[in-house]
């Protein structure tokens, strides 16, 4: 039985994560807490971003473009704030060679910035390690399960990341997304949107 009541809690959580990306106006710092990186093909499809679905994907379907991006947890340390970090992959290679060279992205401090100060201008990273002495980073966090939730696919539509890749990709379940298509058709065969 649900407890309602009439007053907003003095300790609501927030639930979720917010997805970053480069802003045009001002350089993006954080630091990473998850280990590596993990990405996927997206389409800019029906007025939003979404995952490729790879098989039965109805914005290949409609010929649609996609492009891969990476994502990782991060931490502000002046908000004190997780979120996730979207980047494209030539943006993502900085944070490829820092992981690369130290085992793992967590405890990296990154800049990302937009030299060119537009929306859509090409993403310039620099990373260097942080100063931890100072700091606990929060643990890492579900990427996969957060951006599920982001992009409204149910947690069981989304495939785990097999072993023989060495950095996991989002796949998801054809036959469930084909049954979440199928029942958000009306009887008279239109598509919602």
């Amino acid at each position: 039985m649900p407890h309602w009541t009439d007053h907003v809690p003095s300790n609501a959580t927030k639930y979720g994560f917010d997805l970053r990306r480069t802003p045009p106006d001002r350089p993006l710092t954080a630091i990473i807490i998850s280990p590596d990186l993990i990405g996927c093909h997206t389409h800019f499809y029906g007025g939003r971003t979404i995952p490729c679905e790879q098989t039965d994907c109805p914005a290949c379907a409609d010929n649609m473009p996609s492009r891969w991006h990476a994502y990782v947890a991060c931490w502000d340390p002046r908000t004190q704030e997780t979120f996730i970090f979207e980047t494209t992959a030539k943006g993502a290679q900085p944070l490829e060679n820092y992981r690369d060279s130290f085992g793992t992205l967590r405890g990296c401090l990154f800049l990302a910035a937009r030299p060119k100060r537009r929306k859509n201008a090409k993403v310039e990273i620099a990373t260097k390690t942080a100063d931890l002495t100072r700091i606990t980073l929060p643990p890492p966090i579900d990427i996969m399960r957060a951006m599920a939730v982001i992009w409204q696919i149910p947690a069981n539509a989304c495939s785990t990341p097999s072993a023989e890749h060495s950095t996991p990709t989002v796949q998801t379940d054809p036959a469930v997304m084909h049954r979440m298509r199928s029942e958000l058709q009306p009887a008279n065969g239109k598509k919602t949107k």
